[in-house]
Parts: structure tokens; sequence; C-alpha cells
């Protein structure tokens, strides 16, 4: 399965965001949330998620039991680079 998660178009705090992907990672079928743009059956048995947050970008390909790990753990403790807690907005208050 291929999923496009664009997280700052959501702005919940880290520690939601983590719970939901959470619960995504736990039942890919059954749950989609607003910050996916894209997924897709691929035919593969791991998941690939193309993941963009402030202004990184990365991939993760995962097994199921890596899935389970990380549902679990949250997946910002597998990253490499400091996830925000908060989305941060450059755009001026109306």
């Amino acid at each position: 399965m291929y999923v496009k998660i664009n997280r700052n178009v959501c702005d919940h705090q880290l520690p939601i965001c983590e719970r939901c992907l959470g619960k995504f990672l736990a039942n890919p079928m059954g749950y989609e949330r607003q910050c996916f743009e894209e997924i897709r059956d691929d035919g593969s048995d791991l998941l690939t998620i193309d993941l963009h947050t402030g202004d990184q970008n990365m991939r993760l390909t995962l097994d199921a039991e890596q899935r389970r790990m990380m549902a679990g753990d949250g997946w910002a403790t597998f990253l490499d680079l400091a996830v925000p807690m908060y989305r941060v907005t450059t755009e001026e208050p109306k």
C-alpha cells in the first residue's frame, strides 16, 4: 500500500498526530485522515509512506512488524529529524 501524508494541512499537535497515524498503521484499510493526500493499493505487502512535515520530506517503507512498532511507539521516534510539536504557520491572522 502507498500513502502520501502532508502533516502541514492539519493543526493537531504531535501526540494527536502520532495516535492518528498509529490507528491507521494498525488498521490501514479502515482509517483515513485529512492529512492523507493519496492512498492506494499498490499490491505490495509493504506500506510505503511519503511524509511531508514542515519543510521536510521523507519516505518510510514498513513491513508488518515495523508498522506494529510504529503504531505503538509513535512515528516521530523513528525519524532522524526534529519533528515540531505544533504545526508552524507563516500566514498572517485574518
